[in-house]
C-alpha cells in the first residue's frame, strides 16, 4: 500500500527512490513472518478484485494505450487472475522447506540432518512496462508478494492510471501498509530505483534500457531478472497447414498492434510452403487499417528497416504499405523473400512486422534461425508432433511452442524465460516464484559431544598429534564410490576397522 503522504518523503541526501525502499525494508520482516496462508488470501482477494473492477481496468486501458476490452480482458486481466488462482493452489507446495534424506548425506554427516528453507530475498524493485500494464507487473508483483517480498513499483510513464488501479486493487486486497510502494511513473525514478539498496530488481523492457539496468544492478551486486524484446521465428515443416500457419503467424504479429515482446517476426519454411503461406497472408491483409501505436516512433523504425530490406531484395506482400505517422497509424509491414542477414529479421520491434524467410532444408532452417542474436521465443509447425518436437529440442529458445504461437506465455504454471539479449531469469510459474526467493541451508549436526565427527580431526590442536586420517577417508572413498560393487562391499567392511583405528590414534 502507498505510505502516508509524509511517510516516503526524501531526506535531503536521499532520492524517493531510496527512502520508499527504506520504508520498505522496515515493513518486510513483519510480511514475511505473516503466514503464508495470510498472504495468499491477499493474493486471492486481488483475484476476486480483478473480476469487480474489470470494467474500470478495461476503460483506463483504453484511455491510455488505445487498447480494446477483449485485448485487455483477454491478455490482461485472465492471465493476472489465473496467476494468482495457481499461487493460492501451489505456493504452499513449491515454497515448500525441502528435507535432505539420509539416503543423500555423506559418510563424513553422519548423523546430521538438513534442511533447505526459501526465504524472501527481501526489497524487490519492478521497473514495469506498459503493453500488458496489468498482466505483466501484476503477476510480478503478487508472486514478490506471496514470497514474502515487500515491493517498490516504479510503472511506465506510457500507463500511469492503469498502475495507480493495480496499486489500488493490491490496496483494496488488504496489502498493510510499507509493503507496496508506488513511485511516480517518470523516468528520472526509474533510475533512482536501479540505484536504491534493492534485494532483487525485475524490469520488462527494451534491450538498450535493459543493459543500462543491468550494469547498475551489477555495479551494486543486486540479482536482477530481465525480460526484453526478441525477434521470435515461426518454423513450418513441409507438412504443417499453410493456413493454419498464416493464421498463426498474422496473429503472432499483430496482436496488440504488434505491441509484444513474444510477438512472431520471422516465418522460416521452404520456399513451396512459403509460397502458399503468402498467398494466405495476402487475403489477411485486404481491408485491414492501419493500427494505433502506443509509441509511433517505433512504426517508423520498422517501416524504414522494410524499406531497408526491400532494397536488399526482399518484396512486400500486397501493395506498399503507406508511411506510418502517429494520426494515421502503422500497417502492416509483411516482407517476402527476407534474409537472415537483414535488421528487420535481427532486431526487436514494436509494430506490426512479419518477414517470410525461405530455407532449403530443416537443418539450414535451423542456420537461419540461429542468425538473430535475439532469442525469447519460437513455435514450429507440422501435421506430426514427433517431428515438431525433435526440430524443437535444437532450437536456443527457452520458450517454444509447438501448432500454436505466444498465448503459453499466459500459462499461470509455466514460466516465461529470457535468454542472452532477451534478458535472464524466469517470471511466472514455480520458476518465477523461487526466482524471488533465496534459499537457506540448516544444518544440524549430532547431538552427543561423542558422535562421529571425523573432519575435527584434520587440523593441528596445540601440541597433539593429528593423527593421519588418509586411510579413513581413502576407505570411505571407496565405499561409495568404486565402480564394481564387490569393490564397494570391501570397503564398506574395512569402514568399521578404519574408523576405530583412527579413534584410537586420537587418543
Amino acid at each position: 500500500m502507498d505510505t502516508t503522504p509524509n511517510a516516503d518523503q526524501p531526506t535531503p541526501s536521499e532520492s524517493l527512490a531510496g527512502q520508499m525502499v527504506s520504508n520498505a525494508r522496515e515493513a518486510q520482516p513483519d510480511w514475511e513472518a505473516l503466514p503464508l496462508a495470510n498472504r495468499l488470501e491477499i493474493a486471492n482477494r486481488v483475484r476476486g478484485l480483478l473480476a469487480q473492477r474489470a470494467a474500470d481496468l478495461c476503460q483506463m486501458a483504453s484511455k491510455e494505450l488505445g487498447k480494446s476490452g477483449q485485448d485487455t480482458l483477454s491478455a490482461d486481466i485472465l492471465p493476472l487472475a489465473e496467476a494468482c488462482k495457481y499461487l493460492k493452489r501451489h505456493a504452499k507446495r513449491i515454497l515448500a522447506t525441502r528435507r535432505i534424506s539420509r539416503a543423500d548425506t555423506p559418510w563424513v554427516l553422519f548423523g546430521s540432518k538438513t534442511t533447505v528453507e526459501r526465504r524472501a530475498r527481501g526489497v524487490v524493485g519492478i521497473i514495469g512496462t506498459w503493453n500488458y500494464p496489468y498482466f505483466l507487473a501484476g503477476t510480478q508483483m503478487i508472486q514478490a508478494l506471496v514470497a514474502g517480498n515487500t515491493v517498490v513499483f516504479k510503472p511506465s510513464e506510457m500507463a500511469p492510471g492503469c498502475a495507480k488501479l493495480l496499486v489500488e486493487i493490491f490496496q483494496m486486497a488488504g496489502i498493510p501498509s510499507g509493503v507496496l510502494h508506488k513511485l511516480p511513473p517518470d523516468r528520472e525514478f526509474g533510475t533512482q530505483l536501479t540505484s536504491a539498496p534493492l534485494n532483487h530488481l525485475v524490469f520488462t523492457g527494451s534491450l538498450p534500457v535493459g543493459r543500462m539496468v543491468a550494469n547498475s544492478a551489477a555495479f551494486q551486486l543486486v540479482s536482477s531478472t530481465l525480460e526484453l524484446s526478441g525477434c521470435d521465428p515461426l518454423l513450418a515443416l513441409d507438412d504443417a497447414d499453410p493456413a493454419l500457419v498464416a493464421s498463426s503467424a498474422w496473429f503472432g504479429a499483430v496482436v496488440n498492434q504488434g505491441q509484444t515482446c513474444v510477438a512472431t517476426r520471422r516465418v522460416i519454411a521452404t520456399n513451396g510452403l512459403l509460397s502458399r503461406i503468402e498467398f494466405e497472408l495476402a487475403r489477411f491483409l485486404e481491408g485491414v487499417p492501419p493500427f494505433r501505436l502506443v509509441q509511433p516512433r517505433e512504426g517508423l523504425k520498422a517501416y524504414q528497416l522494410a524499406l531497408e530490406a526491400v532494397g536488399q531484395g526482399a518484396r512486400f506482400i500486397g501493395p506498399v504499405p503507406s508511411l506510418p505517422s502517429a494520426e494515421t497509424g502503422c500497417p502492416p509491414l509483411l516482407l517476402a523473400n527476407a534474409n537472415p542477414e537483414m535488421r528487420i529479421c535481427r532486431e526487436s520491434l514494436f509494430a506490426p512486422v512479419l518477414c517470410l524467410v525461405p530455407a532449403k532444408s530443416e537443418q539450414d532452417m535451423l542456420k537461419v534461425e540461429k542468425a538473430c542474436p535475439l532469442s525469447l521465443g519460437a513455435s514450429v509447425f507440422s501435421a506430426v508432433p514427433a517431428r515438431a518436437l525433435a526440430l524443437a529440442k535444437q532450437l536456443r529458445s527457452p520458450n517454444i511452442s509447438i501448432n500454436e504461437v505466444i498465448i503459453a506465455a499466459g500459462h499461470p504454471a509455466t514460466p516465461v524465460v529470457a535468454k542472452g539479449l532477451s534478458g535472464w531469469g524466469s517470471t511466472q510459474g514455480d520458476e518465477g516464484l523461487l526466482e524471488l526467493t533465496e534459499p537457506r541451508v540448516i544444518y544440524q549436526g549430532p547431538n552427543k559431544a561423542t558422535a562421529f565427527r571425523p573432519h575435527l580431526g584434520l587440523v593441528p590442536k596445540g601440541r597433539q598429534l593429528t593423527p593421519d586420517m588418509a586411510p579413513l577417508l581413502a576407505t570411505m572413498l571407496g565405499a561409495s564410490h568404486h565402480a564394481s560393487f564387490w569393490q564397494r562391499w570391501s570397503a564398506t567392511c574395512a569402514l568399521p576397522f578404519q574408523a576405530i583405528r583412527w579413534m584410537r590414534a586420537q587418543k
